[in-house]
Formats: C-alpha cells, structure tokens, sequence
C-alpha cells in the first residue's frame, strides 16, 4: 500500500476510534474512509487483498461504535428509571 495512503487511512481510523463523534459525524467520517479505500484501489494505491483487509477494519469499527451508541442509550434509559 501506498505510504502517504496508509497515514490518511490511520489517521482517519483514529478520529472514529477515539472521538464519540454523532451519527451524522460517524457516517461522514465513514464515508470518507471509504472513499479512500476505493480510490486508493481504483487507482492502484493497494492491493484486492489490501482493500479487501481495510473493509473489513471499517466494518468493525462501525459495529463498535453501534456497540457504543446502544451502550449509552441503555445506560440512560436506567439513569431515567432510577
């Protein structure tokens, strides 16, 4: 994989990780990942098997950060009923 793509691709998993960003920051960021992934394919920037790996890192970040999102609404649907 091309360097200066692996750093925006890393930089860009570490705002998803870190930042508790809203839904429409998440899906932004999202996408924006995803941009380079394909791009990066597209333009010969990483392997099949490269951009096949980086879907699925973007994969599971998604589904921690809906981990996370059901995570607060239960825990304040139980700060409501104590």
């Amino acid at each position: 994989m091309h360097a200066d793509l692996r750093y925006a691709l890393d930089t860009a998993y570490e705002r998803l990780k870190l930042l508790e960003p809203s839904p429409a920051d998440f899906a932004s960021s999202y996408a924006l990942c995803l941009g380079m992934i394909m791009g990066g394919r597209t333009c010969g920037g990483m392997s099949k098997d490269e951009a096949a790996a980086e879907r699925a890192h973007l994969s599971m970040l998604a589904a921690l950060y809906e981990i996370r999102l059901l995570a607060r609404s239960d825990s304040a649907r139980q700060d409501r009923r104590a």
